[in-house]
């Protein structure tokens, strides 16, 4: 039997049962099993295993075993959004990013939607429309414009529109807290999704580059100062939470299915 080193049973485990075809239910087969297939040691094997949780790639859950984790939209969105915090990168920065990003994924939306893809974004804009604090509104934001990516049906899209999600969440946040920008900005949700539903990727573009470019002639000042300052600002101001983006964000998606998938 082979002998194999840590690493290359990690490559070998990653190779066949999260990149290869992964079981139906997630699961993968036991400890005994995976050490006794491979000739190594239950003490080796935790190793491995500790290595590939720590990447994100399964999940260990007490009790029932281990997990292969499906890629997620926001896996990328921490390390992204250190850098660009320690970049100064401004809210005009984000908005030129998200407009060339959010046109592209609304107009192939509008292509490709599923039934399923658009009762999630129901569900978000009814929750956004009924939300009763800032928070809670800005929530369902952000999981109704992930779900327009999603509904691209593009890995690299959900990829590249999850990298920049905790970025566009603090500008969410500046937004919603201003009355003038709310009240112009909230009813084109309803657009662009009407427009997605109808299968017409030019208004579905167009009601998005609108909604994105409001904050240029709302901002003020707040359009080029370090969107992190802006942001911290506001969440003091108007929430005095000590919950941190992540936790938000993670709140935010735990009732949407945002894996990424074609």
């Amino acid at each position: 039997m082979r002998s194999y080193t840590q690493d290359e049973l990690a490559r070998e485990l990653t190779n066949k049962y999260i990149l290869g075809e992964v079981p139906k239910d997630g699961l993968m087969p036991s400890a005994r099993i995976l050490a006794e297939k491979y000739g190594v040691s239950r003490l080796f094997l935790r190793e491995v295993l500790a290595g590939l949780q720590r990447q994100g790639l399964i999940k260990a859950v007490p009790g029932r075993g281990v997990f292969v984790r499906k890629p997620h939209m926001l896996d990328t969105a921490k390390n992204v959004h250190t850098t660009l915090r320690q970049s100064a990168a401004t809210a005009r920065d984000l908005i030129e990013a998200r407009v060339n990003i959010e046109e592209q994924t609304a107009s192939l939306a509008a292509l490709r939607a599923t039934k399923e893809d658009i009762a999630q974004m129901d569900k978000a804009l009814e929750r956004f429309d009924n939300a009763t604090e800032l928070l809670a509104r800005a929530e369902a934001d952000i999981a109704f414009h992930s779900l327009i990516a999603k509904a691209t049906q593009n890995p690299v899209l959900q990829v590249i529109y999850g990298s920049v999600t905790t970025l566009t969440f603090e500008i969410m946040i500046r937004s919603l807290a201003d009355p003038k920008v709310y009240e112009k900005g909230a009813p084109l949700h309803h657009t662009i999704l009407n427009a997605i539903k109808i299968k017409d990727p030019k208004a579905a573009a167009e009601a998005m580059g609108k909604h994105l470019h409001l904050a240029e002639d709302t901002y003020d000042a707040d359009l080029d100062m370090p969107l992190s300052e802006v942001a911290n600002r506001v969440i003091k101001e108007k929430l005095g939470s000590s919950r941190t983006i992540h936790d938000v964000l993670d709140s935010a998606f735990k009732n949407y299915s945002l894996d990424i998938h074609r």
